[in-house]
């Protein structure tokens, strides 16, 4: 991954919007003390997802939005983006531009290439290019210092930066917590699947209840059908106790006319008593009448004193009116008793009259009540025998009604077991149905197990993919880890030889060994000019034949090193030895060892000597072997990269197939459920049909004695309704008897009302008469008066 592009607005001291380009190469960035540079490198790290405010020099997160001046205005939200450019799946590049934004009081918000994501997934994009916020190619201030004070856990995560694998703990705990659902819906799928095994086998609990039931249903209706039966038993037996009941009733009617003619008899009785009570209380009201008579007679007579007593002192006044008065009144009295006595003449002829009258209609009345008595006996005779001879019709029709309805039921029930048992059919389409079943079972069964066989197959393939490809991915990272720590020390390495370019040093290269030899033989001179005008240079010596040879045992420094020329002199008389032991040394030679320790001619030692220069060498060495190591490693990266992207595609392969087996294994199942099911469905269909069909055949075969008692019952309740005398015959006589009756009731009623009539008029004309002569002996007393209070008048 490289960064292109850099765009900061209201970032930090970036208030207005910038953008820092990004070219192949160094890009360098310089300036005094305060203008932001650290800025850049800490806008980078929080674009990359940083969330410590104190990695960037702030007490909190909002520190890094632009906190105004003197003379600008505080912003209220800061963003940073960066366009990077990233490997692509396919080997190509691509660019990606992710942007984090923050406002005051409101949190970060990011997004990647316009879409918004999380923090973690900003995160996890740069982890799987080996950098991100906290990367050790980002060098901030102090950080030098913290990685020399790190603990061995501190240095751990750099090392896992620097390697590349950080991103790999997210995506593992990713990968755990996802491992961790799956398990989880496995234990519900599980679950699931007892519930549904609970669900079934209740299912097939309710399913032989429901068969439980039908039996019973198909009980209960042979039962009903035996219960209508029983029931058209008791109703002829029913009809026989009307029968009974009707006899009872005649014999009831019997014994009520009987009845009926000693209440007649007691009511002549009664009759006759209540002419006697009738007689009794006329005398009585006689008696009363002369009692009110007698009563107003004194209530006159209390009225006549009390006008006297009021007229005593007018007497003499009206003493000549008095006495005419008297002497009409005497006149009155003789006209009114003359009246009188004509009347009651008149009355007691009348009374002699009603008494014969009365003879007459109480010889009329009782032979009226007798001719009644007759009527209504015979009435009475003719309504019991018609009551009977309709109790015994209902009960023939109610017993032919009942034996129609139970032969109707009867032969509908067959009718119905017949088309039941037409319908049911021979169960030949359910024993093809189980047959083609068995072998949809049996085809499933065989594709179940060739199916499992290829998923087991592709699984076991799947597992050694998956080791191959954890083999794989940790052969990649580390031919990547050792490619980027190649590359950073091969970087380090160019970037550190770059100084010291016309040094003697830069143009010398040691065999490996023997760098800290050339360097202590050099000393401070291989700092020194090759060739130049500088106070201190190489101009160069031809070596001279003249020279001394070096000590016995060791080696010319200049066999083991590539010089320029000007340093080929110097370098012959420096000899090389594993050791120092002693050795004699001409003047101008030198001894060093290959540890760097340093004997001149004049007897000068020194250890450690030129460290700097050996270094330099030693990195010169290093860069060397870098550069011949990193087409190696590069090329172990590619195949690595190529092994993994094999291994992926066999495992997906694997995947597929073990995909499809398990959905060919799946479906087999279904298949084979399905057939069982049908299996099952077509059994239980014969095995229902048999049972049905038998017992449809039972119930018929019941029903047949049931038909036939039904068909007797309706011939024997036709007969013996066809016995039975016509009602219309016997409605005729109850009618004319029942008029005969009505008309001797009339003529009763008649002469009863004559009788009372007549019985009123001759209680009248007896009570006249005596009135008539209570009314005569009253007049003949006032005459009497009349004359002896003429006679006290004329007295007085």
């Amino acid at each position: 991954m490289k960064l292109r592009r850099l765009k900061l607005s209201g970032f930090k001291s970036f208030v207005e919007p910038a953008e820092l380009r990004i070219e192949p190469g160094l890009t360098g960035v310089v300036g005094p003390n305060g203008c932001g540079k650290s800025n850049l490198l800490e806008a980078i790290r929080w674009a990359m997802g940083e969330s410590s405010p104190k990695s960037l020099r702030g007490g909190g997160m909002d520190d890094v939005i632009f906190a105004g001046t003197a003379t600008r205005p505080p912003r209220d939200f800061a963003e940073v983006s960066i366009l990077v450019e990233h490997e692509t799946d396919d080997e190509g590049a691509g660019e990606s531009e992710v942007t984090r934004r923050i406002e005051r009081g409101a949190g970060s918000a990011y997004r990647i290439d316009g879409r918004d994501v999380r923090a973690k997934d900003v995160a996890l994009l740069f982890a799987d290019a080996a950098t991100g916020a906290h990367s050790p190619a980002l060098v901030s201030q102090g950080k030098i210092g913290a990685v020399i004070a790190a603990k061995p856990v501190e240095r751990r995560q750099l090392l896992e930066e620097a390697a590349g694998i950080s991103g790999l703990h997210a995506r593992r705990k990713d990968a755990e917590q996802k491992l961790r659902a799956a398990e989880a819906n496995l234990t519900r799928l599980s679950e699931i699947l007892g519930d549904q095994e609970q669900r079934a086998a209740q299912l097939r609990r309710q399913a032989r209840a429901a068969e439980r039931y039908r039996k019973l249903t198909e009980q209960i209706r042979g039962v009903e059908g035996r219960l209508l039966h029983a029931r058209w038993a008791e109703a002829e037996r029913a009809a026989e106790a009307a029968t009974a009941e009707a006899q009872a009733a005649a014999e009831e009617v019997e014994r009520i006319h009987e009845a009926i003619v000693q209440a007649q008899a007691a009511h002549e009785r009664a009759s006759g008593e209540l002419n006697a009570k009738r007689a009794a209380l006329s005398d009585l009201r006689d008696q009363a009448h002369e009692l009110a008579h007698e009563l107003a007679t004194a209530r006159a007579r209390r009225d006549t004193v009390a006008r006297r007593l009021t007229e005593l002192e007018r007497l003499e006044a009206s003493l000549a009116a008095d006495m005419q008065r008297e002497e009409a009144l005497k006149g009155d009295a003789a006209r009114a008793m003359a009246t009188l006595e004509a009347e009651r003449a008149a009355i007691g002829q009348r009374l002699e009259d009603a008494e014969t009258h009365s003879a007459r209609i109480a010889t009329e009345l009782s032979a009226a009540e007798a001719a009644s008595r007759e009527a209504e006996a015979a009435l009475a005779e003719l309504l019991a025998k018609q009551a009977a001879m309709r109790a015994e019709r209902r009960v023939a029709e109610a017993a032919l009604e009942a034996a129609k309805a139970q032969l109707a039921r009867t032969a509908q029930e067959q009718h119905k077991l017949l088309e039941q048992l037409q319908a049911l059919g021979d169960g030949s389409e359910q024993r093809r149905a189980a047959e083609e079943a068995e072998a949809k079972a049996a085809g499933a069964s065989e594709t179940l197990a060739a199916a499992e066989a290829r998923r087991v197959e592709a699984e076991a393939g799947r597992a050694a993919a998956a080791e191959e490809r954890d083999a794989a991915e940790s052969r990649l990272a580390s031919s990547r880890a050792a490619l980027s720590a190649a590359k950073s020390e091969h970087d380090a390495l160019a970037r550190a030889l770059e100084h010291g370019g016309g040094a003697a040093i830069a143009s010398l290269k040691a065999e490996p060994g023997y760098e800290r030899a050339l360097a202590a033989a050099l000393g401070e001179d291989a700092d020194a000019a090759i060739g130049g005008d500088g106070p201190r240079r190489w101009q160069g010596s031809d070596v001279a034949s003249g020279d001394p040879a070096l000590p016995a045992g060791t080696q010319c420094l200049a066999d083991h090193a590539q010089a320029p020329k000007e340093l080929l002199r110097r370098l012959k008389q420096v000899a090389v030895a594993d050791e120092d032991s002693g050795q004699p040394l001409a003047v101008g030679q030198r001894l060093v060892t290959r540890d760097g320790r340093l004997r001149r001619w004049d007897g000068f030692v020194a250890s450690g000597a030129g460290a700097a220069a050996a270094e330099r060498l030693l990195r010169a060495n290093r860069l060397a072997a870098l550069a011949d190591e990193l087409p190696g490693i590069e090329a172990a990266v590619t195949d690595a990269a190529a092994e993994r992207d094999h291994v992926l595609s066999q495992m997906e392969q694997c995947r597929r197939e073990a995909e499809e087996a398990r959905a060919a294994a799946l479906s087999a199942e279904r298949d084979a459920r399905e057939a069982a099911r049908a299996i099952d469905a077509a059994a239980a269909a014969l095995e229902r049909i048999d049972a049905q069909r038998a017992s449809l055949e039972q119930r018929e075969a019941d029903l047949q004695p049931v038909l036939g008692a039904a068909t007797e019952a309706v011939t024997a309740a036709e007969r013996s309704l066809s016995t039975l005398p016509d009602p219309a015959a016997i409605e005729h006589q109850v009618e004319a008897t029942r008029a005969s009756a009505a008309t001797a009731a009339a003529a009763v009623a008649e002469k009863r009302a004559e009788a009372a009539t007549k019985a009123r008029e001759t209680a009248a004309d007896r009570e006249r008469h005596s009135a008539a002569g209570r009314e005569q002996a009253e007049w003949r007393k006032r005459q009497a008066d009349a004359e002896q209070r003429l006679a006290s008048a004329i007295e007085r």
